[in-house]
């Protein structure tokens, strides 16, 4: 059997407890980085982005809206605002949402900074769903 470490993702509303994984990959503020068993302690902010996730020699993908990841020996909490795994991202909706924040930054309906990260979460969420 494969190292492994704990993986739980912590949103506001729900906890997935993932079990033993072998790999993670997450989207920090500075770019990508992976998680390996025996990792460093760290606490790292994390982006809109997706989270790769393998178990059992499978990878799954999750799209997440940032938060931090909190890797303790050998276990990672991911606490994140939401997650969405790549099956159950309902595509249709998030073609919407992208084609909205788009709109709204061309009317300047919100504020820039609000349309930017609505349109990257919506884009995020379309992407993850192709997975």
């Amino acid at each position: 059997m494969a190292a492994t470490f704990h993986l739980e993702i912590i949103t506001p509303t729900k906890v997935l407890d993932k079990g033993q994984v072998e790999y993670l990959r997450a989207p920090s503020t500075y770019g990508l980085f992976g998680v390996l068993p025996g990792h460093t302690k760290s606490m790292i902010a994390l982006d809109i982005g997706e989270l790769k996730i393998t178990s059992n020699s499978k990878d799954s993908y999750l799209s997440t809206s940032g938060g931090y990841a909190e890797i303790t020996g050998d276990k990672v909490q991911i606490l994140v605002e939401t997650v969405e795994q790549s099956n159950e991202i309902d595509a249709n909706r998030a073609k919407e949402s992208a084609d909205r924040a788009e709109q709204r930054m061309k009317d300047n309906q919100m504020d820039s900074v609000r349309s930017r990260l609505a349109l990257e979460r919506a884009k995020n969420r379309l992407r993850v769903s192709m997975r």
